[in-house]
C-alpha cells in the first residue's frame, strides 16, 4: 500500500518542533503563574495573620486584669476541692454521708 503525504518530511518536522516549542513555553508560563500565586497567597494570608495579631494584642491593664481573673479561678478550683477532701474525711470510718 502507497500512502501519499500531503506535506513534506522537512515541513512535518518543522511542525512538529514548532507545536514542541510552544507547549514548553505554555508549561513555563503556568510554572511560574502557579508558583507566583501560590506566594502571592502565602504572603498575604502571613501578613494578614500577623497583622491580626498585632492589632488584638492586649494592653497591661488587660493582661492584669486577665491574670488576677485566672488566678481567682484557680484558687476557687483549689478551695472547692479543700472543702471536699475535708467532707469526705469526716464522714467517719465507713464513709457513710453524713445527715444533717
Amino acid at each position: 500500500m502507497n500512502l501519499s503525504h500531503l506535506t513534506e518530511s522537512n515541513t512535518t518536522s518543522f511542525l512538529f518542533n514548532t507545536l514542541k516549542h510552544c507547549h514548553e513555553n505554555r508549561v513555563n508560563i503556568y510554572y511560574y503563574v502557579l508558583n507566583i500565586s501560590v506566594f502571592v497567597i502565602f504572603a498575604g494570608i502571613a501578613s494578614y495573620v500577623l497583622y491580626y495579631c498585632y492589632t488584638h494584642k492586649l494592653s497591661a491593664h488587660e493582661r492584669e486584669r486577665k491574670n488576677v481573673k485566672d488566678q481567682e479561678y484557680i484558687l476557687s478550683k483549689i478551695r472547692y476541692y479543700q472543702e471536699e477532701h475535708r467532707e469526705r474525711n469526716s464522714s467517719g470510718i465507713t464513709n457513710l454521708p453524713t445527715i444533717r
